[in-house]
């Protein structure tokens, strides 16, 4: 409600409590806070529009659902003071900050395009441009979407739209002053609420099936059958034939770092739910680990059509995840298609095996399948098992025992040595290294192990050590 004659307006000010009067100073906007809001109702309303009339204020923000008596407003057009609406979950910090331009020209029409523009609430399903069509009308402001960012020393006037925590580009007006930048600052807000809202609700059902997905991945056999029905029960589709793919990023603005990695998740999620739907098959998500875990559901089995499709959408994710974390080595890898719940569980774990395979490769993308795996997918398979890893421990602890970096210097050189059947000659140049170097670092292996290097048995059991402390590295 704006009153026939309005006051001009000169500031933007915080009413934090119904009884202050700081906030309410000549020619002000005063925008009441979350709890100044909760008692602003009854007489209590009424005794803030008179105090707010003699103190020559020009507009009070007030929640919609804010009831107004007859009386308040029969104070605020006899008083010159505009009621405006804003919607109830509108943080009062942030329309302070929207409001904290001076408004310029006709007062009584800024202030009747203010609230018009703060009081549109676009259709559920209207799209971008025609929101911002309809707040270029009522702001009488020419407003577009960009793809930009940095809105910083820009033409013009831009605000960045802000999708649950992130920017996601930002409104911008060719024009410039204060009712541009009220305006695209209110069109920025407006879009950043209702794609946020969208945005949550695209990607519950796959949160929630995500939470069920770790639990059937990570549950003792004996609890898989009460699990897989409480995971039936939001959605996932147990009885289907699953194909698992494990991805792991491994960069320094990744690894061990919580925040990222939720971020990688939250990505991943998000890409997932943007996919276009098919109805035979469905994709989730899910982190049991310190790898993600991605799984195709279909309701027959794919037999090897699942190859080439499962394949296609990995390609796909990575070159987004690979914009997103340009700096990131990305492994996978990829299961084959197993049935019902425990063959979930199969398949998550055929993925791990690829993924200790795909770890040997320095390329910023590798791609292990399981079923191309050969020799590799029996050692990653053997070392799965706590009894080999601590059979690897113990072969190589003499070489670990002289500390990280020479260990890896000598089990490289070690490694060279036995695959190349113990020529010194093979391993040198396998290593880039002169044969001499070669000569002085075996030396120094044959002192500190306690492993005949001559004994076949031994050598052999010393290479698999070799091999497989490499693949758990990620190196080879």
């Amino acid at each position: 409600m704006t009153p026939e004659a309005p006051r001009p307006v000169t500031q933007v000010t915080l009413l934090e409590e119904m009884t202050s009067t700081e906030a309410l100073v000549p020619g002000a906007v005063a925008v009441l806070s979350r709890s100044s809001q909760v008692p602003a109702a009854g007489y209590q309303l009424d005794v803030l529009v008179r105090r707010a009339a003699e103190r020559d204020v020009s507009a009070l923000v007030l929640r919609r659902s804010t009831r107004r008596s007859l009386t308040a407003e029969s104070l605020a057009r006899r008083g010159h003071v505009a009621l405006l609406d804003v919607q109830d979950d509108a943080d009062p910090l942030q329309v302070l900050d929207r409001l904290a331009a001076t408004v310029s020209g006709d007062t009584r029409a800024a202030l009747a395009r203010l609230a018009a523009a703060t009081e549109y609430e676009p259709d559920p399903a209207a799209d971008v441009e025609t929101i911002l069509r309809t707040l270029s009308r009522l702001s009488a402001v020419p407003l577009e979407l960009s793809a930009e960012t940095d809105v910083r020393g820009s033409v013009g006037t831009g605000t960045e739209i802000d999708v649950d925590g992130r920017i996601q580009g930002s409104v911008r007006s060719s024009q410039a002053g204060d009712p541009a930048t009220l305006a695209a600052t209110l069109a920025a807000a407006t879009l950043s609420r209702v794609l946020t809202a969208r945005e949550r609700d695209t990607l519950r059902p796959i949160r929630s099936a995500s939470g069920a997905l770790s639990q059937l991945l990570l549950c003792a056999p004996a609890n898989l059958a009460p699990v897989s029905e409480r995971a039936l029960d939001v959605g996932v589709p147990v009885n289907g034939w699953h194909c698992a793919v494990r991805l792991a990023p491994d960069a320094a603005d990744t690894t061990g770092d919580e925040s990222i990695l939720t971020r990688f998740e939250d990505d991943l999620v998000a890409l997932i739910a943007r996919r276009p739907r098919d109805p035979r098959s469905s994709w989730m998500v899910a982190r049991p680990d310190s790898s993600f875990v991605l799984v195709r559901t279909t309701r027959a089995d794919p037999g090897r059509d699942s190859d080439d499709t499962v394949r296609h959408t990995v390609d796909e994710l990575l070159a987004d995840l690979l914009v997103r974390y340009p700096s990131t080595r990305i492994r996978v890898g990829v299961a084959t298609p197993h049935e019902g719940a425990s063959g979930l569980r199969a398949s998550a774990e055929e993925a791990r095996t690829a993924l200790a395979a795909a770890r040997l490769s320095e390329d910023p993308v590798s791609i292990a399948t399981f079923d191309s795996l050969g020799l590799r997918r029996m050692l990653a398979e053997w070392l799965v098992t706590d009894t080999a890893r601590d059979t690897v421990s113990d072969l190589l602890a003499p070489l670990d025992a002289l500390g990280p970096q020479k260990a890896t210097l000598l089990i490289d050189t070690l490694h060279a040595y036995l695959d190349e059947r113990g020529s010194l000659k093979r391993a040198a140049t396998r290593l880039n290294l002169h044969r001499n170097a070669v000569v002085y670092r075996m030396a120094q292996i044959a002192t500190v192990l306690p492993t005949d290097l001559n004994d076949p048995d031994e050598r052999f059991a010393l290479q698999l050590a070799c091999r497989a402390r490499l693949m758990t590295v990620g190196r080879g």
